[in-house]
């Protein structure tokens, strides 16, 4: 049976700067924002809590929508994730992260980086500065759909 999975991705901002995460890999290295798959009976709030618990150990609550985007592959047996980009702020008095929170995510790093340091590190595929910087910088962003990521990924 084919499924339509769902996951969310979680642009936190502390003091100017956002949220990464660098995942244990044995090849190459990229960072990227917080986040992971929505499991089944799981809000998308409780979802964004949750993985940024799992990943940094930070407690977060979720602001608001960003964009909705999909990943869809119809190579091979094909596979189709439906993203949903959130924005989320800190809550509680913590605000150091801890690679891989309390249940080692296979998170070897995390930590705060200014925008501009962000533009100049290795990214995963899928990148979404542009997004990010937009939603962060726009005095009139609203959510938006902005397709098929694997369409628009970086080389």
């Amino acid at each position: 049976m084919k499924t339509v999975r769902v996951r969310v991705t979680v642009v936190v901002v502390y003091q100017e700067q956002i949220l990464l995460i660098r995942e244990k890999s044995g090849g190459k290295i990229g960072y990227s924002l917080p986040g992971g798959n929505v499991e089944y009976l799981e809000g998308i709030p409780d979802a964004v809590r949750r993985e940024v618990w799992e990943e940094t150990g930070l407690l977060v609550e979720m602001d608001r929508l960003l964009w909705v985007d999909e990943r869809i592959d119809r190579t091979g047996e094909g596979k189709h994730t439906v993203g949903i980009a959130v924005l989320a702020r800190l809550i509680g008095e913590d605000t150091t992260p801890i690679p891989g929170g309390l249940d080692d995510e296979h998170i070897e790093w995390a930590g705060w980086v200014s925008l501009a340091e962000w533009k100049t590190l290795p990214q995963y595929a899928y990148s979404r500065q542009e997004q990010v910087i937009q939603a962060l910088e726009g005095d009139h962003y609203k959510p938006a759909y902005i397709g098929n990521m694997l369409d628009k990924q970086n080389p």
